[in-house]
């Protein structure tokens, strides 16, 4: 079950009460001999009759580790010995009810009778219980204060998730169990990186144009036509992607595409023609998955980007690349299920499996139905691009095999799905099913990321998230919105984003796995809202923005640039998989689609960079890095330390130690155009961009700056 609900209704509470919950405080020995600090796991500690080492986290299975007696030392209390208090007064009885009290149906006990935990009153209206709580991992639980009909989270753990009743559960994560054994591959620790092959690297200075298609200098504007970049020349920038820090790469859809060239969607207002050179215009021949492993005739990589031993090449040479994390670079592919160009051979020996605009008259822009609860899973986006009717198992089984047969051909580790919201969720549900049947991937995780574009719909996005049913998580547009909202605009606030960022945690249920991020390759480069030349953070592609270069220069001066890496810092050191979108690192310019799919700019070939572009892609670099090397930043959780207008404080805490970390990470940002002061906690820490030692206190910010100190 992925939300915990509750049978019973909530009712306010009137009364002054906070509340904790605490892992085992200091036990030190008398003789000094011996001290604990309630960490995370016991030290002395074994599993099983064996003996065996405790492993990150606990003991598998949620066993609990046993403290080895043969040591000459105090034995610390288990890590699962938990002390839960609140400050109630008023009240005349307090329980405890949660997940690790729960019936074997899941069904939380609501009396002391049924299961929960009665707490007992100090005499000064503290009510506390101590208990085991079992097994080790991830909990959620609520106080029962006077009688078994009102429930209420605990006051004073920050950590909350919704209960799915319009209230909210407590959290907490026993023993760290959820960050898991610190040196095993975690899709949480990763930095993805989209490279869009047509346009990242010409390995041979060879392109093969398609009749009749709009060109242009790629290097400075737009253009709708092959460019010339391959997937020999991904593999080529293998090295330069691992120095960056990236540990996942996300390559544009590989599949052999439409070979003649298509106006746009709303040619009225748009009147250039497209090659299919970002790979969204699959044509498929008529292939037979009889044998879903061995299709008939086999799938054939776009010949105009390289071919399949090409494409083995550069997976093989991804997962031969180790990363940041200490762990080979992980490949998802773009999967297109919602179309098929009309001129492929799969549409011409099936056309009854399809919806063609030209026997429905309905696209998705006539009458408006791309959010129509019967057409948006049936409207095609053009007229050669007839959608499949997966309400027919015909068509749904074919494309779940064609996407389960790329999968496993090329052994890649994920897919991103374009366009989820219009296909229906049967679809989603297979795939799921069948991935899970085919794949073993290495952390457990198939990392399946949708793509919906919706700025402030959250149950949009959420209606396709279940990592075990559909996707692990979708591209965090709320959040691309709201940091450019807070960092680039003058009237920003970051405490609001603080906040907005407390309720964005758990927004989509336990487990899910958002991918955050600042640009992508359907929206105006991040450098112009960073540059403040673009206002409207919510601001889209259009014929105007997309086919006129002169208006979108690349920025010479340093704030803008500075302002991006602020983006940066926070998405490289909170929770979800942040994405760099290739040529942000260096603030590429570029106005709307196709103004922002400019050719990737090499110094090796001549491509001159100025300075800020450079210091970005410094930054950039130190933030990936950092976050591959410290756990923390991807599987803790955050403590908000202060914030206003214009600076941040947070901690992100919660892990063990691990590759030489103390474990806990404080972030500090200032988004003013001037510096500004913060107080960071007292204590002594390594400077993780300056590279230096650091203490507590009040800390000067430049303008638009960033500290990150690791405690010591």
């Amino acid at each position: 079950m992925r939300r915990t609900s509750l049978a019973v209704s909530l009712i306010g509470l009137v009364l002054a009460a906070s509340g904790c919950v605490s892992p085992p405080g200091m036990i030190e020995d008398p003789d000094g001999g011996f001290r604990r600090d309630g960490g995370p796991r016991p030290i002395f500690a074994g599993c099983g009759d064996a003996g065996d080492a405790a492993v990150e986290g606990g003991c598998p299975d949620g066993e609990v580790p046993m403290v080895d007696a043969s040591v000459d030392a105090p034995p610390p209390p288990p890590c699962n010995l938990t002390t839960f208090t609140l400050d109630a007064p008023s009240a005349t009885s307090v329980w405890l009810t949660g997940s690790f009290v729960a019936d074997g149906g899941g069904v939380w006990p609501g009396t002391v009778a049924a299961g929960a935990l009665e707490l007992t009153n100090d005499g000064t209206g503290t009510w506390s219980v101590t208990t085991l709580v079992e097994p080790i991992g991830r909990h959620v639980y609520k106080f029962i204060v006077d009688g078994s009909s009102t429930w209420i989270p605990d006051p004073a753990n920050p950590i909350t998730e919704p209960d799915g009743v319009g209230g909210f559960n407590s959290v907490i994560d026993v023993c760290s169990a959820s960050c898991g054994e610190l040196s095993a591959f975690d899709w949480r620790d990763t930095v993805m990186y989209f490279a869009m092959v047509d346009r990242f690297r010409d390995s041979d200075g060879m392109s093969m144009p398609v009749a009749g298609a709009s060109d242009g200098d790629a290097r400075t504007g737009p253009s709708g036509q092959y460019e010339g970049g391959d997937l020999a020349g991904v593999t080529e920038e293998l090295p330069y992607l691992a120095d960056l820090g990236v540990t996942a790469i996300w390559l544009s859809a590989p599949y052999e595409g439409r070979n003649t060239g298509g106006p746009a969607i709303d040619s009225g207002a748009d009147p250039h023609v497209y090659s299919a050179y970002h790979g969204y215009w699959p044509s498929p021949a008529n292939i037979s998955y009889a044998d879903p492993m061995n299709p008939s005739p086999r799938p054939l990589v776009e010949t105009r980007i390289g071919g399949d031993v090409a494409l083995h090449t550069l997976v093989d040479g991804a997962h031969g690349t180790t990363g940041a994390n200490g762990h080979g670079m992980r490949v998802l592919f773009d999967y297109v299920m919602k179309h098929v160009d009309e001129e492929g051979g799969l549409y011409t020996a099936h056309p009854d499996w399809f919806l063609s605009p030209r026997s429905t008259g309905r696209t998705c822009a006539n009458g408006n139905v791309w959010d129509d609860s019967y057409w948006g899973t049936r409207c095609s986006f053009t007229d050669y691009l007839p959608s499949f009717d997966y309400y027919q198992p015909a068509p749904l089984n074919w494309s779940v095999n064609d996407a389960v047969w790329w999968a496993t051909e090329y052994g890649i580790d994920g897919l991103r799905l374009d366009a989820i919201k219009h296909v229906p969720l049967e679809w989603l549900t297979t795939l799921r099913t069948r991935i899970e049947e085919r794949t073993s991937p290495e952390g457990g995780r198939f990392y399946m990321v949708g793509e919906t574009f919706t700025y402030d719909d959250y149950d949009l996005l959420d209606r396709f998230v279940d990592p075990d049913t559909m996707l692990d998580g979708q591209f965090d547009f709320p959040f691309k919105a709201r940091v450019c909202e807070a960092l680039f605009t003058p009237g920003g606030r970051l405490d609001t984003f603080a906040s907005w960022m407390s309720d964005n945690d758990s927004r989509y249920g336990p487990g899910a796995l958002m991918s955050t991020w600042i640009g992508n390759h359907d929206i105006p480069r991040a450098i112009h809202f960073a540059s403040r030349q673009i206002g409207d953070c919510r601001a889209g592609s259009f014929p105007g923005n997309g086919w006129d270069a002169g208006s979108f220069p690349q920025p010479t001066e340093a704030a803008p640039y500075e302002r991006l890496s602020l983006a940066f810092a926070i998405m490289m050191t909170n929770p979800g998989v942040p994405l760099i979108y290739y040529g942000d690192e260096v603030g590429l310019a570029g106005g709307g689609d196709p103004d922002n799919r400019r050719m990737m700019p090499w110094e090796d070939e001549g491509a001159s960079l100025l300075a800020p572009q450079v210091a970005l892609r410094a930054a950039v670099r130190a933030l990936s890095r950092i976050r591959g090397e410290n756990p923390v930043l991807g599987r803790g959780r955050r403590i908000s330390l202060s914030a206003d207008q214009d600076t941040w404080v947070y901690r992100m805490t919660g892990c063990p130690a691990a590759r030489g970390s103390s474990g806990d990470v404080t972030i500090a940002i200032n988004r003013a155009d001037v510096a500004r002061s913060v107080s960071i906690p007292d204590g002594s820490y390594d400077d993780l961009i300056g590279g230096s030692t650091a203490s507590g206190g009040s800390t000067n910010l430049p303008a638009r700056s960033f500290r990150i100190l690791r405690t010591r």
